[in-house]
C-alpha cells in the first residue's frame, strides 16, 4: 500500500500572531490530515529557496499567513496567488526618540532627522515600506508631512530567512532573537538621527535592548482611524498558490478549517495563546498585550469582511504610490471567497475536516 500523500503542501507564516502558529502549537492540523491525503510541511525545510518564496510566493503548492505588504508586492510582480482571508490585530506602531530628548510630540520633529532603514539583502524591503508608512501617518496626524523632516538612510544588515522550527512546525524558543533596528538604534543613540520607527514585537525587543535610553514619543495605535494603523503586519493576509487551489481545493478548505479552529481555541484560552504568540514573536507572554492589543486572542480568525478588505486596499494603494509595486492589482480578482465559505460551512455544521 502506498502511504504517500496525494500532495505535499508547504506553509509559512511571519513571526507575528497568526492562527497558523496557534494551529501548529496545538496540533489542530492533525485531525485535518489524519487520512494522509495531504502532507503539510514547513517551508523552512527548503532552506534558502524557502526563504525567498516566503516573499515571492514562488512555490506551486503553498500557503502563507503573515504581513500584508509582501504578498501584495508578489501579486503585483505576477505571482500566481489568491487571497483567502484577512485578519487585523493592532500592533505597537511607535516613533521613538532618545530618552533625554525634550521633544513632547511628533510635531516637535519639524526640521529634524528620522531614520529610514534600507535592507539591501532582502528581496523586498518591507522594513523600509513599514517605516515610510509609520512616519507618513504619524506626521500627518500632527499637521506635518515628510517634507518637514530630513530622512536619513540607515543600512541594516541581514538576510531573508525563514525562522527555524521544531519538528512539529512550531517555532524554536525566541529569547535572544535579534530585532530589526540594530543600526537605527545605534544611529539614534549616537545622535546621527533624532527618531526611529518601530513596530510590534520587534519594537518591544528594541525597547528592552535600549535599556531606558529611548522613549516612545507616539504610538499610532491611539489613532481612531484604522487607515493610520495600517502597516506591514496589519492587515495580515492568508494567501495560497493558484496551482494548489486549482489542483487540490480540498487542501485549501482544510487549511482554513485549521485556522478557524485555532482561532476558536485561542478565544477560549487567552493565557495559553499569549504563550504561543510570545514564542512565535520572541517576546515574553506578558509582553504580548503591549506589542499588540489586549484583545489579541479574539483577532485570529480569517475573514473577507468589507472593512478588512478596505485595509488591504489602503496598504496596496500606499505601496503603489511609493513605487514599491510593479503595477496596480485588482483586489477583486485576487480574492477567492469559496474556500473560506466552505470552511466556515463545515465548521458551523460540525463536519470533520477529512473525507
Amino acid at each position: 500500500m502506498n502511504d504517500a500523500p496525494l500532495a505535499t503542501v508547504r506553509y509559512t507564516r511571519c513571526p507575528v500572531p497568526s492562527a497558523t502558529g496557534v494551529a501548529l502549537a496545538t496540533g489542530v492540523f492533525d485531525a485535518l490530515t489524519a487520512d494522509r491525503r495531504y502532507g503539510f510541511r514547513d517551508i523552512a525545510e527548503l532552506g534558502e529557496a524557502g526563504a525567498s518564496a516566503h516573499y515571492t510566493h514562488a512555490i506551486d503548492y503553498f500557503f502563507r499567513e503573515g504581513g500584508g505588504s509582501p504578498p501584495i508586492w508578489a501579486r503585483a510582480n505576477g505571482a500566481a496567488s489568491r487571497l483567502l482571508g484577512v485578519t487585523f490585530m493592532d500592533e505597537l506602531l511607535g516613533v521613538y526618540v532618545r530618552a533625554d530628548d525634550p521633544v513632547a510630540s511628533v510635531a516637535d520633529l519639524r526640521g529634524r532627522r528620522i531614520a529610514l532603514p534600507r535592507w539591501p539583502a532582502l528581496v523586498f524591503d518591507f522594513w523600509r515600506a513599514a517605516a515610510e508608512k509609520g512616519y507618513a501617518s504619524a506626521l500627518a496626524l500632527h499637521g506635518l508631512s515628510e517634507r518637514d523632516v530630513e530622512a536619513v538612510d540607515i543600512v541594516e544588515t541581514g538576510v531573508a530567512k525563514v525562522l527555524p522550527a521544531d519538528r512539529d512546525g512550531t517555532r524554536e524558543p525566541g529569547p535572544g532573537r535579534p530585532h530589526g533596528y540594530r543600526q537605527q538604534l545605534a544611529a539614534l543613540l549616537a545622535g546621527r538621527v533624532d527618531a526611529l520607527f518601530g513596530k510590534g514585537a520587534e519594537a518591544v525587543r528594541l525597547e528592552q535592548e535600549a535599556g531606558g535610553a529611548i522613549r516612545l514619543l507616539d504610538d499610532l495605535r491611539r489613532s481612531p482611524a484604522i487607515d493610520d494603523r495600517v502597516n506591514n503586519s496589519s492587515p495580515r493576509l492568508v494567501t495560497v498558490s493558484a496551482p494548489l487551489l486549482r489542483d487540490h481545493p480540498e487542501a485549501a478548505v482544510r487549511y482554513l478549517q485549521g485556522l478557524l479552529r485555532a482561532a476558536t481555541w485561542a478565544r477560549a484560552h487567552p493565557d495559553a495563546t499569549a504563550t504561543i504568540i510570545g514564542r512565535e514573536c520572541a517576546i515574553a507572554a506578558a509582553d504580548v498585550p503591549r506589542a499588540f492589543e489586549p484583545a489579541f486572542a479574539d483577532k485570529l480568525a480569517p475573514s473577507l469582511a468589507p472593512e478588512l478588505l478596505a485595509t488591504v486596499a489602503t496598504m496596496k494603494d500606499f505601496l503603489l504610490a511609493r513605487g514599491y509595486l510593479a503595477g496596480d492589482i485588482d483586489l477583486h480578482d485576487w480574492i477567492d471567497p469559496a474556500p473560506l465559505a466552505e470552511a466556515l460551512r463545515r465548521e458551523r455544521a460540525g463536519v470533520p475536516g477529512s473525507r
